[in-house]
């Protein structure tokens, strides 16, 4: 078993801390590694035109605090003006950087204030869908000549639950692309059991993000890892079963203050490695 844990450095840049900060506080809460966010006061980690030294040098602070890197966080791959050169940039650069893989959604299923009650539908909606899936053709494409895994979650949408990420999967067949599992969105945005559901993408997810959620579909209410109402055991036993062999993923934790931050990072670790340790038999590597 390969398990490893990582974080987002998400709760930091939210908080408004630089990067070198968020590395500092998620290497001593004691991950092994680390996904990489755009949205710190610094800017994105690859600004538009980036050249792949440049890209290189970006990723070296975070392994100079002692984390490896597990994946980029690329966000929404739409045909939006310039959105499919943009993700083809990414491609091309995680591979320069030596970063294994970016996660990455569909277009986003609701208008302005239209969630949970009135999803897009009609031409326009379908429209956005089958520009989604020409951008993402074109990246599996480059990703499987560069060597870089896509890994799209759920967040409304294309993938929006696990019978959804498996006929993404089915459609494309590619060993470019597998599963990024997000349990706090699926309840969240869905309204779905995660125990339930992952089971539908078990044997291909390859990153299981552990967000917690609080109360009925909509409730905006997160919560550290193993303080809300996700059963992320039953989840991870499910996993193990079908082979699972990829990182365990902290998004975020709901509190602010770098201080407070750090010390909900460590509890967050905690959680993850007993659940992982039952689930697995062995303690996560690094």
């Amino acid at each position: 078993m390969s398990v490893r844990l990582a974080s987002l450095t998400i709760s930091y840049a939210r908080d408004g801390a630089p990067r070198g900060r968020a590395y500092a506080g998620i290497a001593r809460a004691g991950f092994t590694h680390v996904g990489l966010y755009d949205q710190h006061p610094e800017g994105p980690l690859w600004p538009r035109g980036a050249s792949e030294a440049q890209a290189r040098a970006a990723v070296q602070p975070a392994l100079d605090a002692g984390l490896q890197i597990d994946h980029k966080s690329h966000g929404g791959v739409t045909s939006a003006p310039g959105e499919p050169a943009r993700f083809l940039e990414a491609i091309a650069l995680a591979a320069a950087a030596e970063v294994p893989a970016l996660v990455c959604w569909g277009p986003y299923e609701y208008g302005p204030d239209g969630f949970p009650h009135a999803p897009k539908t009609g031409p326009a909606w379908q429209a956005e869908v089958d520009g989604f899936y020409a951008a993402f053709e074109a990246g599996v494409r480059a990703a499987e000549e560069a060597g870089v895994l896509l890994l799209p979650k759920p967040h409304t949408g294309v993938g929006k639950h696990g019978r959804a990420l498996r006929q993404l999967l089915r459609r494309f067949q590619s060993p470019a692309v597998g599963v990024c599992y997000d349990t706090g969105n699926v309840h969240y945005y869905e309204g779905l059991n995660p125990a339930v559901d992952v089971a539908a993408v078990a044997g291909l997810c390859r990153q299981l993000i552990m967000k917690d959620h609080v109360g009925p579909r909509a409730a905006p209410v997160f919560r550290t890892p193993g303080d809300g109402d996700i059963d992320h055991q039953a989840v991870l036993t499910t996993l193990a079963a079908a082979g699972f062999d990829g990182s365990l993923v902290n998004e975020r934790v709901d509190v602010t203050g770098a201080q407070n931050i750090d010390r909900e990072m460590a509890r967050a670790r905690r959680h993850m490695q007993a659940l992982a340790q039952a689930a697995f038999g062995s303690p996560p590597h690094a």
